[in-house]
């Protein structure tokens, strides 16, 4: 099989060549592979925003609350897959979502008030019977099936090709223009690096004209 490898790849194989040849008591010099930094995410402006979650709306209850668990929780898909009704907490004032990630791997993450709104209208739809939270004529709803709805939300709202992942860079952008710092975006999307987090930090242009013309205003 042929194919290239990652830089980070080969970075950890040429770390452990120049092990090897240490513990022989030979020291070498390898130019590392450059590990080029993640780029601006395409999260969506709020105008887009706006309008996928006013299409989600008419898609119906189930389908608007799938796109608030990723808008504002930041969700993996296959996250939102695995969640049942128990995973949700709400009252009056709070109300939280337990995320079952990669591994073992679970956090607890705040809802804000229109995440809770959302998910509310759909357990009252639903029931609070234990169970698969999204579930369609088969059972659970899978990734395939989660990645569809949002696909439709998005051709609904006129943004062909809309994937669950832009809506998770969505709240993790929403998060950094908020004022949140690189370990509270890191902690509440659940990664393991801060610097996978830190990447939600690199302003587009666009953005930083925004900043400079409030700043200077």
């Amino acid at each position: 099989m042929t194919g290239k490898a990652a830089p980070a790849s080969i970075n950890q194989a040429l770390a452990a060549v120049t092990f090897l040849y240490a513990q022989a008591g030979l020291r070498i010099t390898v130019k590392r592979a450059r590990v080029p930094k993640p780029g601006e995410p395409d999260a969506l402006t709020k105008t887009e925003q706006g309008r996928v979650e006013r299409a989600a709306a008419r898609r119906g209850v189930r389908d608007r609350a799938i796109v608030a668990t990723m808008l504002y929780a930041g969700a993996r898909v296959e996250e939102c897959g695995r969640l049942d009704a128990d995973d949700v907490a709400l009252t009056a004032r709070t109300g939280h979502i337990r995320l079952h990630g990669k591994g073992d791997e679970v956090r607890t993450v705040p809802l804000p008030p229109v995440g809770r709104e959302h998910l509310a209208a759909w357990l009252d739809e639903r029931g609070t019977h234990d169970g698969p939270l999204w579930a369609g004529q088969r059972g659970r709803l899978t990734i395939s099936g989660i990645t569809q709805v949002v696909l439709a939300v998005g051709e609904d709202a006129g943004i062909p090709g809309l994937r669950p992942h832009r809506l998770r860079h969505t709240y993790a952008t929403r998060l950094r223009q908020g004022g949140a710092d690189p370990a509270q975006v890191q902690a509440l999307l659940g990664q393991a690096s801060i610097e996978t987090a830190a990447r939600y930090f690199r302003a587009g242009t666009a953005e930083q004209a925004a900043v400079v013309d409030r700043v200077f205003e």
